[in-house]
């Protein structure tokens, strides 16, 4: 039996993002598969048994005794700054690399008030890990021509590698996320809805979506009873929240703060079906970009599987899936108005809506657990370092111009009044 370390960035508890819920699927799913499953987090063996892991099979990660962790393993897999980690003190291990989530780009949008920190510390990231890495996982099409293009050059691609593999299967492979067969039994979540209230829901409010055009559109239905659900981050402290900031503002201006527009705070990962299934869609619109080029938004899979009827703007690998397979609503860029008859459209309801919620469901079907982990069960079921990156990898320096004086003033007065607020 393989013995497998699955190693992830975020801590595996009832409140986490889709990092942490990835993992913990994984930690579920691969033992079915025949592998002996250890999960490493940042967190405490007891956060991950609330959500339903043997503790025993779960281990608090320790940068710096990370040999010692996985010395009785046989391949591990890692995500996000950790697997670095990984990479560093345990070369005799191959190691898959978890691209799903391009943070890199998605950590472009905080520029402005990071400046370009991240960026030297990211981007040396992805050069480390995809030089190093034996196999590699991303979550769609595009995803994989995007680091196919990085891992090229890297040398990582390579004239002997594409003579034996010319699909390039045993380099990378596309594992996106995943949804149950089945969901448990629905359990009450929100407060019961006022007479007369309709919900759409946003969820969380990243600097790369354009909320604007949702407000707008909400705006242009003329519906008072019409309530848009934004989801609160529960990480803050690490995930600058500007945008969600501007929303605030705006709406409160306006007097939509608490009425038309309204905020939840973090679902747990086990009920996020429940809050689908006590909304009337999901719209989450964002701007054209290389972000949403890449993106996978997960909770359009979620909404597809729940029969949640979904609205996107175009871009991206969910906008091209509901275009192709008739599944759900998908409008230009900035275009409020087209996006307001859409929505007009799902409210009103009929055979049209029914028909598009038929089809999200069985687009939604093809990404069952066990068929998109197949590519990772293969690999996990024969790992191999891949000996020709020793021969072929190289590792450029990552250049940046520092940030200027002005800019490192204003962000250490903001770092300041922070810490005396």
């Amino acid at each position: 039996m393989r013995r497998v370390a699955l190693v992830s960035s975020e801590p595996i508890r009832p409140a986490m993002g889709g990092i942490g819920v990835r993992y913990l699927e994984l930690a579920r799913r691969l033992p079915a598969a025949g592998f002996d499953v250890r999960l490493l987090s940042p967190g405490a063996p007891e956060e991950a048994a609330a959500c339903g892991l043997d503790p025993a099979a779960v281990e608090t990660l320790r940068p710096g005794a990370l040999a010692a962790q996985l010395a009785d393993r046989d391949v591990v897999v890692a995500q996000g700054q950790r697997a670095n980690d990984v990479l560093l003190e345990t070369a005799h291990l191959p190691v898959v690399i978890d691209l799903y989530d391009p943070w890199l780009v998605e950590n472009f949008h905080y520029f402005r008030s990071l400046g370009l920190d991240p960026w030297r510390n990211d981007h040396a990231t992805w050069v480390l890990q995809l030089s190093r890495g034996d196999y590699f996982l991303c979550s769609s099409l595009e995803q994989r021509l995007f680091y196919l293009g990085f891992l090229t050059a890297l040398g990582r691609v390579q004239p002997e590698l594409a003579a034996a593999d010319p699909e390039l299967e045993r380099l990378i492979g596309i594992v996106p996320f995943g949804l149950d067969a089945e969901t448990a039994p629905r359990r009450p979540l929100l407060e019961p809805k006022r007479p007369g209230e309709r919900r759409l829901l946003f969820g969380g409010l990243y600097d790369w979506y354009d909320p604007w055009i949702t407000l707008e559109a909400l705006d242009r239905l003329g519906e008072p009873g019409v309530t848009l659900l934004l989801v609160r981050n529960p990480n803050p402290e690490a995930t600058p929240q500007r945008l969600f900031t501007e929303v605030e503002q705006w709406c409160r201006k306006r007097g939509w703060w608490g009425e038309r527009v309204r905020v939840l705070d973090w679902v747990p990962a086990a009920r996020r079906h429940d809050l689908l299934a006590e909304v009337d869609a999901l719209v989450a619109t964002h701007r054209p970009g290389l972000e949403t080029d890449l993106a996978m938004r997960t909770r359009f899979l979620d909404a597809l599987g729940a029969g949640c009827p979904a609205v996107s703007t175009a871009g991206g690998t969910i906008a091209r899936l509901l275009t192709e397979r008739g599944a759900g609503w998908v409008v230009a860029p900035g275009d409020g108005a087209a996006l307001a008859t859409a929505l007009a459209e799902i409210l009103a309801g009929g055979p049209p809506v029914t028909e598009r919620v038929r089809r999200g469901r069985a687009l939604a079907e093809e990404f069952g657990w066990e068929r998109v982990l197949a590519p990772l069960v293969a690999f996990l079921a024969d790992p191999r370092i891949d000996s020709a990156k020793e021969r072929f990898a190289f590792r450029p320096p990552t250049v940046a111009p520092p940030d200027s004086p002005l800019f490192r003033l204003r962000r250490w007065l903001r770092r300041r009044a922070g810490r005396g607020s």
